[in-house]
């Protein structure tokens, strides 16, 4: 498991729901990522899993596992940019805050 990389991490609250912000950006070497994503805003709370993975041209990923205490906080796509691979969401409201857990093999 000497490979295997860990990280927690939360973005400041976004303040618009101006579509594909960027929830997390890695070089392309990283082929497959496992993310964990809580999302909060004051009307409720929702989590989802999501596995990210390239081809170094373009991005994939699947959603799944998806809890909300009340509607949807969030939609996601991914796409390469820059060489890095991205994860992109667009919040359903003004000022939700993410966390996201991320598991990578490198």
């Amino acid at each position: 498991l000497s490979n295997l990389v860990q990280g927690y991490y939360t973005t400041p609250a976004l303040t618009a729901t101006t579509g594909n912000q960027v929830l997390s950006s890695n070089g392309v070497a990283n082929k497959s990522i496992k993310y964990v994503i809580s999302a909060t805003h004051s009307t409720g709370t929702h989590a989802a899993e999501v596995l990210l993975i390239n081809d170094g041209t373009n991005a994939y990923f699947t959603q799944y596992g998806d809890a909300y205490s009340a509607s949807s906080l969030f939609t996601l796509s991914s796409d390469i940019s820059g060489g890095n691979m991205r994860l992109l969401t667009t919040p359903a409201n003004t000022n939700t805050t993410f966390k996201t857990f991320q598991i990578r093999l490198t």
